[in-house]
């Protein structure tokens, strides 16, 4: 979870979930509210229309028994029953006509008699009409209807169940049609909103993090030594901030390429200036010393400080041009090289109580440029043999370790029994022109181009240079890791003719 494109794709999917879940509930609850209200209102205004009919039917049904008689009544409250789905009842002078003993109705001669209030209530699938009317002519009397709720009879569409237009108001929440509503919102809605949300999410998370993916590539090429990389519209139009970044880095880039181009043609420049001057300088010294004696050793002086000039002059040279060439691509046997390096820097430093000590070297090889890695492996040595003690020798080991891509490579330590290095300046032993002394004197470890010259072939032969203080009594070491050649070098010795 590193990675800024995982953390957005999350956050965006838990975003867009939780403000799904969230409006879906608000939905819901406002059309739940809307729809029981409207119920509610409904059911109120049809039980209300219901007892007004029952109301007129039941005057209707005391005028017909008035004036035509109980079996007119009867017929009446028949063919009420059978169109209008209504029993109906009266009581006139104490008497219920038509004569019935239903438990109900004589409950609600009850009930009216002790409430005198009208009656409208919904029982098991019925809606129970009780009022007091009053005839014409004073006398008063009773209508009960028994109104069978529900569609009429023929009429598609089921009957409602028991208890449900009950009188009062609906219960709070039903936990019956909430879960059916989360079984649709989980059954159906799941697959049509959660994989349009991915898709939604992972867009907005890939166009965060690509342009950040972009200029990352682009710096780790700039770091690379690839000055030339560039980012160019590709993070957005002016006016976007990561596009803008973007232009601001590219213009960085730029810059930066300027300085260490025009760094390298000034270094160039300079030492090919000075090339000429101390050729005519070194033919001007042997002409002098042929001309005049040489008692006091100033020409001599001279000589060698020119010489040291021109070394040095041939250094920067090596480390602007750098670059190994495809003819440069040879075996190159290691142990052989390091026996050669050891005679010659052990003979230089010999006089001064020090030298070169080469343990196990297993014969291993490389490719590559013998004369560049020469240099490169020269300078390691001959830096360990100036700052390692006197009485000590420098210790030189090559062997051989799997690589991190592959194959094996070759490991050159390098280790001098001097004082090391400050720890915050190892990093900085490989650059150009860094010393770790502040005097800027021949004695304190000459110019300090000499690493840098190392770290660039060894770099441009595929390898890379590690420099770590010993963990013991002190000194430095140089770890020279190298990739290794599919085959190993062999001495074979010429056969022979007998």
């Amino acid at each position: 979870m590193r990675s800024i494109f995982p953390r957005l794709f999350l956050s965006f999917s838990l975003t867009f979930l939780v403000a799904g879940l969230l409006s879906g509930l608000v939905v819901y609850s406002f059309s739940r509210r809307s729809v029981e209200t409207f119920r509610d209102d409904f059911r109120q205004r049809l039980h209300a229309n219901i007892a007004r009919s029952v109301a007129l039917m039941g005057q209707a049904a005391y005028v017909m028994r008035k004036h035509r008689g109980d079996q007119a009544l009867a017929d009446y409250v028949d063919e009420v029953e059978s169109s209008m789905r209504t029993r109906l009842y009266l009581r006139v002078d104490g008497m219920i006509v038509p004569a019935t003993d239903d438990p109900t109705v004589v409950r609600l001669m009850t009930e009216i008699d002790r409430d005198k209030q009208p009656i409208i209530a919904a029982e098991e699938g019925k809606l129970l009409v009780a009022q007091n009317l009053r005839a014409p002519e004073g006398q008063p009397y009773v209508v009960i209807g028994l109104h069978i709720l529900g569609p009429p009879a023929g009429m598609p569409g089921p009957r409602p169940p028991p208890g449900r237009f009950a009188a009062g108001p609906p219960p709070p929440f039903e936990e019956e049609g909430f879960l059916r509503f989360l079984g649709r919102l989980l059954g159906v809605r799941f697959f049509v909103f959660l994989p349009l949300a991915a898709i939604i999410c992972y867009l907005l998370a890939r166009s965060f993090s690509a342009p950040l993916d972009r200029l990352r590539r682009v710096s780790r090429l700039i770091a690379e030594g690839d000055l030339s990389a560039r980012v160019g519209a590709s993070l957005g139009k002016p006016g976007n901030e990561i596009g803008d970044l973007g232009r601001d880095f590219d213009l960085m880039a730029e810059r930066m390429e300027g300085l260490v181009n025009a760094q390298k043609r000034l270094l160039l420049d300079i030492s090919h200036e000075l090339r000429s001057p101390l050729t005519r300088l070194s033919l001007s010294l042997e002409l002098a010393k042929k001309r005049t004696s040489d008692d006091d050793g100033n020409l001599a002086r001279i000589g060698r400080e020119a010489n040291r000039l021109n070394a040095l002059i041939g250094q920067l040279l090596t480390l602007n041009r750098g670059g190994v060439t495809a003819v440069d691509h040879e075996a190159v046997p290691l142990a052989d090289l390091l026996e050669e390096i050891g005679r010659d820097v052990d003979f230089e430093y010999h006089d001064r109580d020090r030298g070169i000590r080469l343990d196990t070297l297993e014969p291993l090889v490389v490719s590559g440029c013998r004369e560049q890695l020469r240099q490169a492996i020269e300078n390691i040595l001959r830096n360990g043999a100036h700052y390692t003690r006197p009485s000590t020798r420098v210790e030189v080991g090559l062997s051989s370790r799997p690589g991190e891509s592959g194959g094996r490579q070759a490991v050159i330590r390098v280790r001098d029994h001097g004082s090391g290095v400050p720890e915050d300046k190892l990093p900085h032993l490989t650059e150009p022109f860094f010393r770790v002394a502040a005097a800027r004197d021949r004695n304190s470890g000459g110019v300090g181009l000499g690493l840098a010259i190392a770290r660039q072939v060894i770099e441009q032969h595929g390898g890379s240079l590690y420099c770590t203080n010993a963990p013991d009594d002190g000194g430095l070491m140089a770890d020279i890791l190298l990739p290794v050649r599919e085959e190993r070098f062999v001495d074979v010795a010429p056969e022979n003719p007998d």
